[in-house]
């Protein structure tokens, strides 16, 4: 049988063993989403939803929420909603979802987190068309359909991180594909009216495209879909909501950078670094990613602006100065289009640091709530398998950059 023939024969057997992959990882995710109860972002999240029933969204981005579990005693506040206004409705959502069907609003939550995951997977079937034949990426696509990370995250953690990867997933396809800008950008304002990160792709997104009609269309379809679902929260309380969802700045200290800068501390003669990384760290990061954008120039070509997005994404991690363990679940699709390796690399590495991180916090294994809030979660064993991951990450990062300076258009 000609070489042909046999690729041909292949790719509806591989097709078939995706499927089963997916299936089975969807099942399991739901699975562990009925038999647990997650993390701390689930108890923060029901408490979100109580403070929203009682006294309104804007209460909830100016006051933040009272618990037995959070804060000092005396005060038991946790911070202020930080999630864009779009997430008071998905709550509202998902608490009439809890409502109806008896289940908590973790499940929905989580649930809606493993269908997000079956979308990406599609997505980036379809984004690598043109070399999905090749066995890389057959076994990288495979890695992905049952990944590791994907399935602890979407299916225990709880948090709004995969979805937010499906749109911008369903942006780069639509200009990847060809579709009209202003989709692209309707699909990456939903995603930044799930969590603000995916404004940063915004100009790698705008590059890709040729010439300023198509830009203000993606820029218009972006804005109009963030502020239509910021109704009417946004309107309510704009400055509010403006300052509690850009000063966010996650947990600093357990993760890459920030954590030798917490450790400088111990040494007088450079507990300088600390302040410095403290003062200038994020400002200096977003300057990187923006610089990252710009360099190299890639020539027209497919996935060009899926590669883009991803290594941005692992640079991004590689230099943050906050953390929290689920955006381990940003890079889940990006790193599969640098093929089986790298694919395989991550998810081990990852797997390995969530699977300590949810029994240190949780106490034991199997897990029912992994709270950081009333057990300390970073142990030696949590912190040294992080830096292990964050190294993977700034590894992943640069394998990234000599691909796209292959690939890079010299000036003229």
């Amino acid at each position: 049988m000609a070489e042909g023939s046999v690729s041909h024969a292949r790719s509806p057997r591989a097709a078939r063993h995706l499927v089963a992959l997916a299936a089975a990882a969807f099942l399991l995710k739901v699975a562990i989403a009925l038999s647990s109860y997650g993390s701390t972002d689930v108890l923060i999240f029901e408490a979100d939803l109580e403070k929203l029933r009682q006294d309104g969204a804007v209460a909830l981005y100016r006051d933040g929420v009272r618990t037995r579990w959070c804060g000092e005693p005396g005060q038991r506040v946790c911070p202020p909603f930080i999630h864009p206004p779009f997430m008071i409705h998905a709550l509202a959502g998902w608490g009439a979802l809890s409502r109806i069907s008896g289940l908590p609003i973790g499940f929905w939550l989580r649930f809606t987190c493993a269908a997000a995951d079956v979308g990406s997977l599609v997505l980036v079937m379809r984004m690598l068309r043109s070399t999905r034949r090749d066995p890389g990426t057959q076994i990288a696509l495979a890695l992905f359909a049952a990944s590791p990370i994907a399935i602890l995250v979407s299916g225990f953690h709880g948090n709004t991180d995969p979805i937010m990867i499906f749109f911008v997933l369903l942006s780069v396809w639509y200009l990847e594909s060809r579709r009209p800008a202003w989709l692209a950008g309707a699909a990456l304002g939903m995603a930044a009216s799930i969590k603000i990160l995916p404004v940063l792709l915004a100009p790698a997104a705008l590059l890709s495209l040729p010439g300023p009609r198509l830009r203000i269309g993606f820029a218009a379809g972006a804005v109009a879909v963030f502020l239509a679902a910021s109704m009417p929260v946004l309107a309510e309380a704009p400055e509010l909501v403006i300052t509690r969802v850009l000063g966010y700045g996650s947990q600093s200290g357990p993760w890459g950078l920030s954590f030798f800068a917490l450790a400088s501390i111990q040494s007088p003669d450079i507990s300088w670094v600390y302040d410095v990384h403290t003062r200038y760290g994020k400002i200096v990061s977003l300057l990187l990613i923006l610089g990252a954008t710009f360099w190299p120039r890639p020539r027209p070509s497919p996935n060009a602006l899926f590669m883009r997005a991803g290594f941005l994404m692992f640079l991004f991690l590689s230099l943050t100065p906050g953390f929290g363990v689920q955006y381990l679940a940003w890079l889940v699709p990006w790193v599969v289009a640098l093929g089986d390796g790298a694919t395989v690399l991550y998810y081990l590495a990852g797997a390995a640091f969530l699977l300590s991180y949810y029994t240190a916090a949780a106490g034991r294994f199997p897990w029912y709530l992994a709270n950081s809030l009333e057990r300390t979660a970073w142990t030696t064993t949590v912190i040294s398998l992080g830096l292990i991951c964050w190294v993977v990450v700034c590894c992943i990062a640069f394998i990234y950059v000599r691909s796209l300076r292959a690939a890079r258009v010299d000036p003229p």
